[in-house]
């Protein structure tokens, strides 16, 4: 019996960074007022800029970062796709249950004011961050008129 083992070794040719990689992200809230409950929807898009190669795989150094494929120009949904922090943290609460349209939604269980905090990381500078603009809630222990951020 004669049996053939096939390796997947990778791409032959991938894509290196020519120009240190910049992320933009842009970050909005379905409401900026909302009473203790109500859920909130995240957005966010994510803007890559820099100059991509295509190379040969083996050419590279070792530890080298590449991709098969240059990160898109506009990402266009990619609130699940990243790091969120809430300011105080007790009393918020994020879903991260899968959602098809990639966005996350809060839920806030006390009444006051918080900060949202969005961040990502860049391909191949793994120590640079990306942030988005913090979004203020405010937290109401009552029924308000929802203000929406649209």
């Amino acid at each position: 019996m004669l049996v053939f083992l096939a390796c997947d070794s990778g791409p032959l040719r991938v894509f290196v960074p020519t120009t240190e990689p910049e992320v933009v992200i842009v970050v909005r809230a379905s409401a900026t007022e909302v009473s203790v409950g109500d859920p909130v929807v995240l957005f966010a898009e994510r803007w890559n800029r820099g100059e991509w190669k295509l190379v040969e795989r083996k050419k590279l150094a070792p530890q080298q970062c590449w991709l098969r494929h240059p990160p898109s120009q506009k990402e266009k949904e990619v609130a699940d796709n990243l790091r969120w922090q809430a300011f105080p943290s007790e009393g918020a609460r994020f879903n991260t249950d899968f959602r098809a349209d990639h966005t996350r939604v809060v839920f806030f269980e006390e009444p006051g004011t918080y900060i949202l905090e969005s961040s990502s990381k860049i391909w191949c500078v793994p120590e640079k961050i990306a942030r988005g603009k913090p979004i203020k809630i405010a937290v109401h222990e009552h029924a308000v008129p929802a203000k929406t951020n649209r």
